[in-house]
């Protein structure tokens, strides 16, 4: 468990109980701030833009009404009407009068010198949308041969033999445009026809004369595309710079109408406040550390002092008097330290008892699997002695005793006393060595400790799988009898619940190999495995699945203790298909 430490906690809750209230404040006045500027650029912009449209809608209704006027008047005027209706309107440079045939037979032009009467204009589209009998059409709009500017034609019947077009100028778009200027001396309106052609653009007249169109740019395709109308939008120009605004369509023709501002200047303001802001909140953010670090020291002192003579008791050292502070609660707290001190020296001596029972306990229960496996080996050997000594014995008195059965049965009987002195050799290396460390081939010591169990196994039917690899030899240094102990504790425990819940075909399974973890030995059984809910359970004191008669609970804990405190290794247990399996983990050095 990765410690903290309490000084250093202490004094961040003071920074951030001081601080991240500052930093949230601060942040939502930028945050509220933003969008009110934002709230108020929306309102201006939606108010130009109401304004363009209302200009666009009164250019157009003005050269409908003068085409009701012509209407009215024309039959009786004719061509005086013509001149002097031109006179008096800016925006309209040229009108034709046609017949039914589409031949012009009237005309009044201020820009345009090649119109001549007689000319056929049948063939254009809007006589053609007239002939089929639209009462009024208007075009699209195109550049103007003569002048190069941006013109739209609105054509009209007077009568059912007579056809006017008005040619309109769109300049005075751009007049009106001009207008709407930003602070920083920018335009403020771009007008695009309902094909995307740009029509108005005061920053930029080379994208009208070269008729330009607008559905490659980003605001088109972010926004107009998707038909955010009357949405504050936020897009670059064709200059890569950053504009906010909004556009809208006009009524009649359904032109896109941009209101667009610099990103930057219309948030000048905004970013003066947010520098004043910041560094005000940096100078609040320095007074709130400043002030955290003095109360932070005043009141860690006297637990830095405390903390160290608590750290001193804790390494065995006699504390007789900690010095005194002004905080009652640390001065109490102190004279409990030395209070506890007292009791903690009484229970341990305590303790010692108590740990020289448990120990006491362990090594008779230990002894006793010992002389049961000590049983288990002598078994067969002393039955075949008992054998031959009783089959020699009745041989004789029948008289029927010769030398080769004799010399048989002594063979048997010494083979038999050998096998058990190699067996009681066996088990006083395994005591004597308990505590002894020595540099061992590894998998002859396991050999040796699988021979004290393995008679166990067999008179109880379990198979010992043996996949260890005696080719390639392992030298280590450590405690053969603490080994020992711990393989000899999991193998017992393996056959006790494999015995317990009546496994068929029961295996112990044994393995050694290295990784970069280190050597590492595995005992898997095929007894289904330790149950999830206890599984990170079996290693604690006195812990255990068996009834009170059978079982302390510590053989596994005093395993765990061996392996990571003496060996200074690991021992892990995990669920496998078949069943529970143990990783003795040692490390190579």
């Amino acid at each position: 468990m990765h410690l903290k430490s309490l000084k250093n906690n202490i004094l961040i809750y003071l920074l951030v109980f001081t601080i991240i209230p500052l930093f949230l404040g601060s942040s939502i006045i930028l945050y509220n701030g933003y969008n009110s500027e934002k709230k108020n650029i929306l309102y201006n912009h939606s108010q130009y833009l109401k304004q363009a449209k209302a200009q666009i809608t009164s250019l157009l209704e003005d050269i409908e009404d003068k085409g009701e006027y012509v209407k009215k008047n024309y039959s009786r005027k004719k061509h005086n009407l013509v001149t002097g209706l031109l006179h008096v309107s800016k925006s309209i440079n040229t009108i034709m009068i046609l017949n039914n045939d589409g031949i012009l037979t009237d005309f009044s032009s201020s820009t345009n010198d090649r119109i001549f009467i007689g000319y056929d204009y049948s063939n254009t589209h809007f006589f053609k949308a007239l002939q089929k009998g639209k009462k009024s059409h208007w075009t699209d709009v195109y550049l103007s041969w003569d002048n190069y500017t941006p013109s739209i034609s609105y054509s009209f019947r007077i009568d059912p033999n007579t056809l006017a077009v008005f040619i309109i100028n769109l300049r005075a778009l751009d007049d009106f445009s001009d207008k709407f200027k930003s602070g920083d001396g920018s335009s403020m309106i771009r007008i695009v026809d309902k094909e995307g052609i740009y029509i108005s653009y005061l920053e930029y007249p080379e994208a009208v004369y070269q008729r330009k169109t607008i559905l490659n740019t980003e605001v088109y395709k972010k926004y107009i595309k998707n038909n955010k109308i009357d949405e504050q939008i936020i897009f670059f120009d064709s200059k890569k710079e950053k504009n906010i605004g909004v556009y809208g369509l006009s009524e009649k023709l359904h032109w896109t109408i941009i209101i667009k501002e610099k990103y930057d200047y219309v948030f000048k303001t905004y970013y003066a406040n947010l520098w004043f802001i910041i560094l005000f909140t940096l100078l609040l953010f320095s007074i709130s550390i400043y002030f955290s670090f003095r109360l932070s020291k005043s009141i860690l002192r006297p637990l830095d002092l405390l903390s160290d003579k608590m750290d001193d008791i804790a390494k065995g050292k006699t504390i007789e008097k900690i010095e005194e502070n002004h905080y009652s609660e640390l001065e109490k707290l102190s004279q409990n330290f030395l209070l506890m001190q007292k009791k903690i020296a009484l229970r341990e001596n305590e303790n010692r008892q108590k740990d020289k029972q448990i120990y006491d306990s362990i090594k008779m229960a230990q002894m006793g699997e010992m002389i049961g496996n000590i049983a288990h080996q002598w078994r067969q050997p002393l039955s075949v002695i008992s054998t031959a000594a009783s089959g020699m014995k009745m041989q004789k008195e029948y008289g029927l005793l010769d030398d080769a059965q004799f010399e048989h049965c002594c063979d048997l009987i010494v083979d038999s006393t050998q096998f058990l002195s190699e067996t009681i050799e066996t088990f006083r290396n395994f005591i004597r060595d308990k505590k002894e460390v020595r540099e061992v081939i590894l998998q002859e010591e396991i050999e040796s400790i699988l021979k004290i169990v393995s008679a166990s196994l067999t008179n109880n039917h379990i198979t010992l799988v043996n996949k260890i690899d005696y080719t390639h030899k392992i030298n280590l240094l450590l405690s053969v009898g603490e080994l020992s102990q711990v393989v000899i504790n999991i193998i017992n425990n393996a056959k006790d619940i494999l015995l317990e819940k009546k496994i068929k075909d029961p295996l112990i399974i044994i393995s050694l190999f290295e990784d970069k973890r280190g050597i590492i030995l595995t005992i898997e059984d095929n007894a289904g495995g330790v149950p999830q809910e206890i599984i990170g359970k079996i290693f604690d004191p006195y812990f255990t699945t068996k009834h009170q008669s059978q079982g302390t609970g510590l053989g596994l804990h005093m395993s765990y203790r061996i392996v990571t405190e003496s060996l200074k290794g690991d021992l892990i247990v995990e669920n496998t298909k078949k069943g529970a399996k143990f990783f003795i983990v040692l490390p190579l050095k």
